[in-house]
């Protein structure tokens, strides 16, 4: 007999899709879009409709496992969980009196959004009085940078898009990454509305698109802040929006007005016509929507991108909410103190913190060094900068590793304790989404497999067996998601779920107020703000500290660029592909001056490392950028993984990684 049941999908993606488990004799034979989710209805992307084969698929983890070969092998032994526990508990007790507890670092991010699981080990780190990381790699110098102008007012409802008659995709490859952001533009565009698709290279998304500008990677501030001061020179602004709703305008109209537009020409590589051009459709065009990416902020100015686009959209009043005018980049729906889910109250004193795109340093060069290394949520061997360095750091015989994993990814292979994770499907969570207004609680949808446990329940019974007794760790799930959700002033009335029943779906108040957060608290749009003295006050024109830096420009003529890819999510489902090290796009001009032709193998590399990809000679891509989609796991040690190439350097706001400004050489191999 088969039955139907409800869950969220746990992946990182502004999504958040409601889904439908087909059961069958405790097996997910099936997953489909949940049709009454307003924002889902009804259809998922491939990569989930395919999940139920790592579920039940011979890559999964079922048991502990112990290491037996050399680090980086992958060759372990099963061993039973009281082993298990004893080696951990052990492990990290030897290495606390040996060389203190900030010996020992965590390292996880958001491989499952459900807020329990996610932040699950933070309880337990904190009372340990380990290193702690500044979670960093994907979106702080976007939420960092928002709110320097914006403070704590979210994005636009998507939903707006659908009656704009411009809408501008910047940065963002909507249907790859938004894939259900593209009904609202498929519904504009049947009413006469326009896309236009701002990007560095020609995605699936530009393609499609009504118009496309290929701006410099890194140049979106400069585009922004060009099109802002040809709108303040002919006077084409939305100056009562500016009056009454914001601060700060004339500091950054000075400042505009002094720098020649061929400087704003330089930085953003479209020339003064397109800028005026594209002045004109915003000015002509009041029902105009941005929908801003996240990746167009990994780069030495990617701060400063939102920063000059959401001044842009200030100007042009699109904060107002009227019909078809809005601003999405994070959604903002639901709130929630943080402190309910990682209990920071358990710290004593103040232990180190490391940022987490420092992996390698952390673990080659920190002093003292990091002797425990405890992932959980995250594929670090793949995903962290420089993985050549994380690499040789994760190969060191007196780290003392624990991964606690579903599938054995890059990192799993270089486990000392290999722990079994259980998936979405088999245990219970609650999730709220970044790119639309909902939030949902799931049940577990089918029994844990074989012997894997949960996040929670793996620093749970941690904790306890550490001999830790504060009442955090005797919590149950409901309870910690009850402790949450009680912190959450976006639900209506205030009211809880009821018994968080399976499936359950609330709609965050935000999403039902069509006006902007400006216009219901009377707060301002922020054009400069001096809190900070460390940064600009004001969206400025920066050099890139890769991309500008004259003896690497020499050396390393292409630029390079790792946006995302539809078949994996960052890299989870690698294990799908792991005879395959992905593309590279290179430009015809590019391709013919090192003798590249269409198909063959060539290698990326800069003094970082060496990766091997496919070249795709297309004129999609610009002259001097190559585009490397998807983070495939490293096929071997020759060809490499794509972030080798990528820097440990910080965004300039927040911390975040530089995953879209590397400086790069592609050869032909013999």
């Amino acid at each position: 007999m088969q039955t139907v049941k409800k869950t969220v999908c746990p992946l990182d993606c502004p999504d958040s899709c409601a889904m439908l488990a087909t059961v069958k004799d405790n097996r997910v034979v099936s997953l489909a879009g949940d049709s009454d989710h307003p924002y889902t209805r009804g259809v998922i992307c491939r990569k989930m409709r395919r999940f139920p084969e790592r579920l039940s698929g011979q890559e999964r983890l079922l048991y502990p496992q112990v290491r037996v070969g050399a680090k980086g092998e992958g060759r372990f032994a099963r061993i039973g969980w009281d082993e298990a526990w004893q080696r951990l508990v052990e492990g990290l007790q030897h290495i606390t009196a040996n060389h203190g507890p900030e010996a020992i670092m965590p390292f996880c991010y958001a491989g499952n959004m459900g807020m329990v699981n996610r932040f699950a080990g933070f309880p337990f780190f904190h009372r340990l009085g380990c290193t702690r990381i500044r979670q960093t790699i994907c979106s702080v110098a976007a939420s960092g940078a928002w709110k320097l102008g914006c403070g704590s007012v979210g994005g636009s409802p998507p939903e707006i898009a659908a009656e704009s008659s411009l809408i501008v995709a910047w940065g963002i490859n909507i249907r790859v990454t938004n894939m259900h952001f593209w009904s609202y533009v498929s519904r504009a565009r049947k009413a006469g509305a326009k896309l236009l698709v701002i990007d560095p290279y020609r995605t699936d998304t530009a393609r499609h698109a009504d118009e496309y500008l290929p701006v410099k990677p890194g140049g979106d501030s400069g585009l922004a802040l060009g099109i802002l001061r040809i709108l303040i020179e002919q006077k084409r602004l939305d100056q009562q929006f500016i009056d009454e709703q914001t601060s700060g305008f004339r500091r950054l109209a000075d400042y505009l007005q002094s720098v020649p537009l061929e400087y704003f020409e330089e930085q953003s590589g479209l020339g003064r016509r397109d800028m005026e051009r594209l002045a004109g459709l915003l000015a002509e065009q009041p029902r105009t929507f941005f929908r801003i990416g996240v990746g167009l902020t990994r780069n030495s100015r990617g701060g400063m991108a939102v920063r000059a686009i959401t001044a842009l959209a200030a100007a042009l009043g699109l904060y107002d909410g009227q019909p078809g005018r809005g601003v999405l980049l994070f959604s903002g729906a639901f709130g929630g103190d943080p402190a309910a889910l990682q209990h920071p109250e358990l710290l004593r004193g103040e232990p180190r913190t490391v940022n987490m795109i420092h992996l390698g340093r952390a673990l080659t060069a920190a002093a003292p060094p990091i002797h425990g290394l405890i992932v959980y949520n995250a594929n670090p061997a793949s995903v962290a900068p420089d993985g050549t360095t994380v690499r040789r750091g994760l190969a060191r015989d007196d780290l003392f590793t624990v991964v606690h994993e579903q599938v054995m990814t890059p990192t799993a292979r270089y486990a000392d304790l290999l722990l079994p994770a259980t998936t979405f499907l088999e245990n219970r969570d609650v999730y709220r989404s970044y790119g639309h207004f909902f939030l949902g609680i799931a049940d577990q949808v089918v029994q844990p497999a074989g012997e894997t446990i949960s996040n929670f329940d793996l620093f749970q019974t941690l904790a306890r067996k550490m001999g830790y007794d504060d009442p955090v760790f005797k919590q149950s799930v409901d309870e910690r998601i009850r402790s949450f959700l009680e912190t959450i002033d976006e639900l209506e009335g205030g009211a809880l779920p009821d018994d968080f029943r399976d499936g359950c779906t609330v709609e965050s108040v935000r999403g039902r107020q069509r006006g902007s957060g400006f216009t219901r608290t009377g707060t301002s749009y922020r054009f400069v703000n001096d809190d900070d003295p460390a940064l600009p006050p004001h969206a400025c024109l920066l050099a890139g500290s890769e991309f500008d830096h004259p003896d690497l420009v020499s050396r390393f003529p292409l630029q390079l660029i790792t946006p995302p890819i539809d078949r994996l999510l960052n890299s989870t489902f690698g294990e799908r592909y792991r005879q395959e090290s992905g593309t590279v796009l290179i430009h015809p001009l590019d391709a013919q001056q090192r003798g590249v032709v269409d198909g063959a193998t060539v290698a990326v590399h800069n003094f970082r490392g060496r990766i091997e990809r496919r070249a795709v000679v297309t004129e999609a891509t610009q002259p001097g950028l190559v585009v490397a989609e998807g983070i495939y796991w490293q096929v071997t040690e020759r060809a490499g993984a794509i972030n080798d190439l990528v820097s440990q350097q910080c965004s300039d706001v927040g911390g975040g990684a530089l995953f879209h400004e590397a400086r790069v050489d592609v050869e032909a191999m013999s």
